[in-house]
């Protein structure tokens, strides 16, 4: 760590003290020269980007009206062909007299080349009767023998053309003249294989034509036919496709990577001219015109290139295409930012081409150029001019620093000198006291001098003897806290492994009844996971308000040196039995209490099912002595009443009432024998079996009477089941009384639930309705002998399917809720 010495402390003072006004002098210098700086370059940068945007404003004005008048050169050479007459030699003439030069690049020789080529205006000429048929027909400079009805706007070149209707019903002298027709082309043709357009030797290029049309009429206005002037489009591509806003100012063709070309719209947005000739506006294969590219355009018709372009609905590219398209409808200009569809960030300047020719007239507006600059280009005399004054002021600034630098380097020698003839004489000490900061307090240092300094040296001794004493004695004590720390986490952790491990749960509580602790085994116990304990025990315990009422009773009994209470209560359908326990925390419950909580459900219920299982066996005992000796009575009874019912064949009201008696012995017959089978311990032959197949046959059975109580029926099960020894037609008898009561509970249908699933080395079997229901003690007694809740029920059917399970080691337990149905759960262990 870096340390300021005397020798440092003067030497630093004394070249602060020189340097720091020249240093601040210079930054406050600096400051004021930026600011300077920051204004020229604002201002110099402005102005030469407006005069940059205003310069290629102007460019794109002229070149809009350029294209106008080129328009208007048009009509005025249709007119003139008006006046000739309709001779297919003077036609043919006329077309070839009209050229005009083009310029392109040859990609298909070795080098490449550029050309100048005259091309003619017009790539057809032609006349049309009245009646629509072509009469001459000029097609690039020659007479064509292939005449057309182009009434029929299938005929025309394009299969969808009505040049011919539109200029028929135009009076003498009117022009009709029509948006860019043509082919459209996609980007695979276009292409063909090659990166850029510039490069495609194979290329498809776009052909399109733009058609000048006008009637010709006698002097009572009679239509004697049309004549139309098709303008090749390749000359309406010259006025942009050389076009760039760099130095060079015209090139054979424009990078499109760059964003420094030019191209033009018409006046419905779409574009006409442009380097990629899949963005110009055409037809398909039938005629109509192709969509434009927008948001919803297939990826798979972009990735062909199938996407002409209409700044209209351009605004996903760049929000500015459509602000253009619209400024040019109405008739302005000017200078946007834009990024195109390759990403190039460029200026883009617009201008309106007026024109008022055919349909065009009603807004005077045929379309619109654009030029645009890549913005780095753009900016270029701007940039230019920024650096040429950053440059200057940079210079200034570093000659004022350099002379800075030097002054500081001479204050700096020069404090040196003074500062280092101070210190040495504390050198001595410093090394010293630097061997006793290691550790080396037995190290002396010489006293040299009797002033303060040597005073001091005497006092380092004294201190460091000292030192060495109480670091001894240091020593000592830490040892002993690390042997009692050792000793205490040890007992910690014992003791917290014995609470949170034991099964009883436990709590504590203060003074004022707050709880300070709560293990593992309580939270489970009373699901209080996720429970903040820094509460007061009443809070803890809302939701177990039985066990809060008994833990109330046990503090009111502070006296007795412990107390313990046993609590049974309800919760979900089930009967739970906790035993409450509390002991002093400390002497006289000054510092709180012990609170166990027990659970005993599982002995209470182990408890009650040995007392049931002795009660069920003695009166199975005492219910067959009973049967038997009922039975034989009951049989002799039967016959006598049989023979003196034949015998009453005339007395008809006599045969009813034995007829009545009959009936009762039968019921008491059938009582008889469901207590045989109740009492009977039943030896069937127990096989090892899939249990779920014996379910599956028990729902089967009962399918259809399910169907009619409008009962459904939800059978899951898993697929590998555990294997168990029983005997079937005991298990679909238990079965099928627990289904018969379900279906009994639910006598305006409801849902039958049952589940066949392995569990804790065995098989479990649900099942659950959305019947009536039993309240609490019901629920106690439903598998005590001749309890019953139907209407003429024996009692029996629950008694007898409890000792089934019980005969296959098996249990039963049932859970209910008055209105919300019942569940019965029965437990098979799984054969060894």
């Amino acid at each position: 760590m870096f340390r300021l010495n005397l020798h440092r402390k003067v030497l630093i003072a004394f070249w602060v003290l020189s340097i720091l006004p020249l240093v601040l002098l210079a930054l406050n210098s600096s400051h004021s020269l930026r600011l300077v700086e920051k204004l020229l370059l604002e201002g110099a940068t402005r102005a030469l980007n407006e005069q940059a945007a205003e310069a290629l404003e102007v460019r794109a004005e002229l070149v809009a009206r350029e294209v106008g008048d080129f328009l208007r050169s048009a009509e005025e050479d249709l007119r003139a062909l008006s006046l000739l007459p309709v001779d297919a030699g003077m036609y043919r003439d006329f077309a070839r007299s009209h050229r005009r030069q083009i310029w392109y690049r040859r990609l298909d020789v070795e080098p490449a080349r550029d050309v100048l080529e005259d091309l003619l205006l017009y790539s057809e000429v032609t006349f049309i009767n009245a009646d629509g048929h072509e009469r001459i027909r000029i097609v690039n400079g020659d007479l064509s023998m292939e005449l057309r009805d182009v009434s029929r706007p299938e005929n025309t070149t394009y299969r969808s053309e009505d040049y011919f209707q539109r200029a028929a019903e135009l009076p003498a002298g009117r022009i009709y003249v029509s948006h860019v027709t043509g082919w459209h082309v996609d980007k695979v043709e276009a292409l063909a294989g090659a990166e850029r357009p510039e490069e495609a030797v194979n290329g498809r290029p776009f052909r399109g034509v733009i058609r000048f049309a006008t009637p010709v009429r006698d002097v009572e206005g009679r239509l004697k036919g049309v004549i139309v002037l098709s303008l090749d489009h390749r000359h309406l591509m010259e006025f942009t496709q050389h076009i760039t806003p760099t130095r060079e100012r015209y090139v054979v063709y424009p990078s499109y990577d760059s964003g420094n070309y030019a191209f033009m719209f018409d006046d419905e947005g779409w574009i006409i001219t442009h380097p990629k000739p899949w963005d110009i506006r055409g037809l398909d294969s039938n005629g109509q015109l192709v969509p434009p590219y927008t948001e919803q355009t297939s990826p798979e018709l972009v990735a062909r290139g199938v996407i002409p372009f209409n700044l209209l609905y351009a605004g996903f590219v760049h929000p500015n295409y459509p602000v253009a398209a619209r400024q040019v409808q109405a008739g302005k200009s000017g200078v946007v930012d834009v990024t195109n569809v390759g990403g190039s960030q460029k200026i883009m300047a617009y201008a309106p081409i007026f024109y008022e020719g055919g349909a065009y007239g009603r807004k005077g507006i045929f379309g619109g150029i654009t030029i645009g600059a890549e913005v780095k280009n753009f900016h270029q005399p701007a940039l230019q001019a920024a650096s040429l004054i950053q440059k200057q002021f940079t210079s200034f600034m570093t000659q004022s620093w350099f002379l800075i630098t030097l002054t500081g380097l001479a204050v700096f020698v020069a404090a040196y000198q003074l500062s280092r003839g101070i210190a040495l004489p504390l050198q001595d000490l410093i090394r010293g006291t630097r061997e006793m900061a290691r550790g080396n307090l037995s190290t002396s240092i010489a006293v040299s001098s009797e002033d303060e300094i040597g005073q001091l040296t005497r006092s380092f001794n004294t201190m460091a003897a000292e030192l060495q004493t109480r670091r001894e004695r240091l020593l000592r004590t830490l040892e002993d806290l690390r042997r009692s720390r050792k000793e205490i986490l040890s007992e910690r952790n014992f003791k917290e492994t014995v609470f949170e491990n034991i099964e009883t749960g436990i709590l504590t509580l203060t003074t004022e009844g707050q709880i300070s602790s709560l293990n593992g085994p309580a939270r489970k116990m009373l699901e209080l996971e996720g429970v903040d304990q820094s509460v007061h025990w009443q809070q803890l315990l809302a939701a177990w308000p039985e066990l809060a009422e008994s833990l109330g009773r046990g503090l009111k009994e502070e006296q007795l040196p412990r107390w313990s209470e046993y609590v049974t209560l309800e919760r979900e359908g089930r009967v739970l039995t906790f035993r409450l326990a509390l002991f002093p925390l400390g002497h006289r419950h000054l510092s709180g209490h012990i609170v166990t909580i027990e659970d005993l459900t599982e002995r209470v219920q182990m408890r009650q099912r040995m007392e049931r299982m002795e009660r069920l066996a003695s009166l199975g005992r005492l219910s067959a002595g009973l049967a038997h000796e009922v039975r034989n009575p009951l049989t002799g009874i039967s016959l006598l009443l049989d023979e003196l019912h034949d015998r009453l064949l005339h007395q008809q009201n006599d045969q009813e009432l034995i007829r009545r008696a009959l009936q009762e012995i039968e019921r008491l017959e059938g009582l008889v024998g469901s207590l045989l089978s109740f009492s009977t311990v039943t030896r069937g032959e127990k096989k090892p079996g899939d249990l779920s197949r014996v379910v599956e046959e028990l729902l089967l059975l009962v399918g259809k009477q399910l169907e009619k109580q409008g009962i459904k029926l939800v059978f899951d099960r898993e697929q590998k089941l555990p294997t168990i020894r029983f005997d079937a037609n005991r298990i679909k008898q238990a079965l099928l009384n627990l289904v018969t009561n379900a279906m009994d509970s639910m006598p305006d249908g409801g849902t039958l639930h049952v589940g066949v699933a392995s569990c804790d080395d065995g098989v479990l079997v649900t099942i659950r309705d959305t019947g009536i229901g039993m309240d609490s003690d019901r629920l106690e007694m439903i598998f005590e002998p001749f309890y019953t809740s139907k209407e003429g029920g024996t009692g029996l059917g629950l008694a007898i399917t409890h000792n089934i399970i019980s005969e296959h080691g098996g249990r039963i337990d049932a859970e209910s809720r008055v209105g919300q149905g019942s569940l019965f759960r029965i437990w098979l262990p799984a054969s060894g």
